[in-house]
């Protein structure tokens, strides 16, 4: 009576399977497996079907089931086509300048305040590189001004990493007073600039610190 049951009882998930009812939180798999998992196959490598095999059951196990597997030539070709956003990912950049205060190369609070900003914005981004390049204006000689441009791109990258971002994964350069945003003339009594106080004014935007940042964003 037992076997009779165990027998009855298969029968009846056959049918159910076959009526399209769910008995399973696991989609049917109309395909025939071994006793180690794998779908079975005739001398011609075709995958053998049980008897409620139907292209509905052989699409429902997704792209990378056994249904696209074995019949991906009769099925819906956009059943099988893999859904690649899922591991897309969006390459992304940010950038950031800030500005120092003369013959200094302490962060000032707005320099922090924009560091911040940039930190919540590469949150959840996969960092590839991020480049700190420090300037200086073109009081002082050469040598100087190179060594200040350092220390700035240096102290930007001490706060990055106070704030848990990667130290191996930010570079720093100094280019000295290089790559100027403005120029100003040297002062004169009859001249736009009077003294030298009103020269270091002016020449205030090319003390700086510019900050790049290169990653990937994953795909929601």
């Amino acid at each position: 009576m037992k076997t009779s049951a165990k027998i009855a009882s298969l029968a009846a998930a056959l049918l159910l399977a076959a009526s399209g009812a769910s008995i399973a939180a696991e989609p049917v798999n109309p395909y025939v497996h071994s006793s180690s998992g794998q779908v079975v196959k005739t001398a011609y490598n075709l995958c053998v079907r049980t008897g409620f095999w139907t292209p509905a059951y052989a699409e429902a196990l997704g792209a990378s089931g056994d249904g696209c597997a074995c019949d991906a030539d009769i099925l819906d070709a956009a059943a099988c086509k893999a859904v690649e956003t899922s591991t897309a990912a969006e390459k992304v950049t940010f950038s950031a300048d800030m500005l120092f205060a003369y013959n200094r190369s302490v962060l000032s609070d707005e320099g922090k305040a924009v560091l911040d900003d940039l930190v919540s914005r590469i949150a959840g981004v996969d960092l590839e590189v991020i480049l700190s390049t420090g300037y200086a204006d073109r009081i002082g000689s050469d040598q100087f001004n190179q060594r200040l441009s350092l220390k700035r791109a240096e102290a930007v990258k001490a706060y990055l990493v106070s704030k848990g971002v990667d130290a191996t994964l930010i570079q720093t350069e100094g280019k000295g007073e290089s790559d100027p945003v403005v120029n100003c003339p040297n002062p004169s009594s009859n001249g736009q600039i009077k003294n030298f106080r009103e020269l270091v004014r002016c020449l205030a935007p090319n003390r700086r610190a510019v900050v790049e940042v290169v990653g990937t964003r994953p795909a929601e």
